[in-house]
């Protein structure tokens, strides 16, 4: 290769390297300048949680610049149990900005009280008095006799089942409540006045569900004086609609 060629390549090689070397060092330089030094922090994407419950967690100091590394703040607003991501921006010269994502609740859990629950099975902190949230509840059999609450792991399937109910919206909207039985089935409780008691399998199939409410058209279309109290799903080889106790 001619000598002029490899001298262009080391140059530009060079001059790559130092341009590296001066973006690593800018942030530090910065920081160290007056112009930056963090002046406001706002707060983004919570509804749930009060920006100033954000900003606890977050302790970002009255020194702080906008040039300073974010990590350490960051991975304490992700501890809070409402938090799902964050992520915190500069908007130049003097603010930072903390961007949050919130877990989504799916249900309530009776701990007795009603508890905000995500799909995860994560209970949610949540003031009732500062959001209003309208969602299932979700009954769980006590296997452990304590007082402590139920782990994510154990309430992540009646959860899940919940969440895969909202695929059939029609059945969704009137979902009151979702509760464990003994033989490890599920009763969704349906509209109100009385609720239709519809009992499932878990995984919860929304296309079983379909099923069942076009076979449940049919019957009140052919007996418009029936009151049906519940429609069994639970069996692959039929469905049954109850007039009684089930």
């Amino acid at each position: 290769m001619p000598l002029p060629r490899l001298m262009k390549g080391g140059a530009a090689v060079a001059a790559i390297a130092a341009v590296v070397l001066v973006l690593r060092a800018v942030p530090g330089a910065l920081a160290g300048i007056a112009l930056f030094e963090v002046a406001e922090v706002r707060v983004e994407g919570a509804d749930m949680v009060p920006d100033r419950e954000i900003l606890e967690w977050a302790a970002i100091p009255d020194s702080a610049n906008v040039w300073d590394d974010p990590e350490a703040w960051e991975a304490a607003v992700a501890a809070h149990p409402v938090v799902r991501g964050v992520r915190i921006r500069r908007d130049l010269p003097s603010t930072l900005v903390v961007e949050i994502e919130e877990r989504e609740p799916v249900a309530f859990v009776a701990t007795p009280v009603l508890e905000p629950v995500d799909l995860e099975g994560n209970i949610l902190p949540v003031d009732p008095s500062r959001v209003r949230l309208d969602l299932p509840v979700v009954r769980i059999l006590d296997r452990t006799g304590g007082d402590s609450l139920p782990s994510p792991h154990r309430l992540r399937p009646p959860v899940e089942a919940v969440a895969r109910l909202r695929e059939n919206p029609a059945f969704h909207v009137r979902l009151s409540e979702l509760r464990e039985e003994p033989d490890g089935s599920v009763t969704a409780l349906w509209g109100s006045s009385p609720s239709l008691e519809v009992k499932l399998r878990l995984p919860v199939d929304p296309a079983r569900i379909e099923e069942g409410l076009e076979i449940l058209e049919y019957e009140l279309s052919s007996d418009t004086t029936a009151t049906p109290r519940y429609l069994d799903l639970r069996w692959e080889d039929g469905v049954t609609v109850g007039r009684g106790a089930g």
